[in-house]
């Protein structure tokens, strides 16, 4: 009786271990693209993605991430906005496709949430940090969106997004992928 005493102790406690181990390892939301055909040669970007962490490697890398979202939450509005501005045009510049001919197609047309729900998120973000360390608890990813529009169809292409979304967990009709540091860029299939 014993041993099966002593057996059961020990599955039980390999099994919280397991289940800490697992909360310790838990990124929280993984950042996410659905790709989606629109109308007129148009190719739909449904991001969600963990914008405060993604905002903080854009904009401030070298500090901590509790003074980058405290330093936006005092930011003006005006202020707030032309920091959304800048990272709408840097991502402009480093997502696109590339066309068999070699000719690049930019996404364009990024639609970032308003001001509050980023201060919000911000806000969260900031409390959650501060919580105790023993719950792995992390802020809902946000919605962003984007579109290319081309002059002919958009079939078979490579996709490469800004590396400060990685990783990237891409969703297509038929395809399922990661984009990562080190698969930075993909070949798809528009269908």
């Amino acid at each position: 009786m014993n041993l099966i005493h002593k057996a059961f102790s020990l599955a039980a406690v390999c099994l919280l271990l397991c289940v800490h181990a697992a909360k310790a390892q838990d990124p929280g939301h993984p950042n996410s693209v659905e790709i989606t055909r629109g109308a007129n040669a148009a190719v739909n970007f449904n991001f969600a993605i963990n914008l405060p962490q993604l905002l903080h490697r854009m904009l401030a890398p070298k500090s901590t991430y509790a003074a980058f979202l405290q330093d936006q939450l005092e930011l003006s509005d005006p202020a707030l906005e032309r920091e959304i501005a800048k990272v709408s045009a840097s991502w402009s510049e480093r997502a696109f496709f590339t066309l068999p001919s070699g000719a690049k197609v930019f996404l364009k047309q990024w639609q970032l949430p308003d001001a509050q729900s980023l201060r919000d998120a911000f806000k969260t973000s900031l409390i959650l940090l501060n919580l105790p360390q023993k719950n792995a608890v992390h802020v809902d990813p946000m919605r962003v969106t984007a579109m290319v529009q081309s002059k002919m169809p958009v079939g078979r292409a490579q996709l490469q997004l800004p590396a400060t979304m990685n990783p990237l967990w891409v969703v297509l009709k038929t395809d399922k992928f990661w984009l990562t540091d080190q698969i930075p860029m993909a070949i798809v299939e528009l269908e």
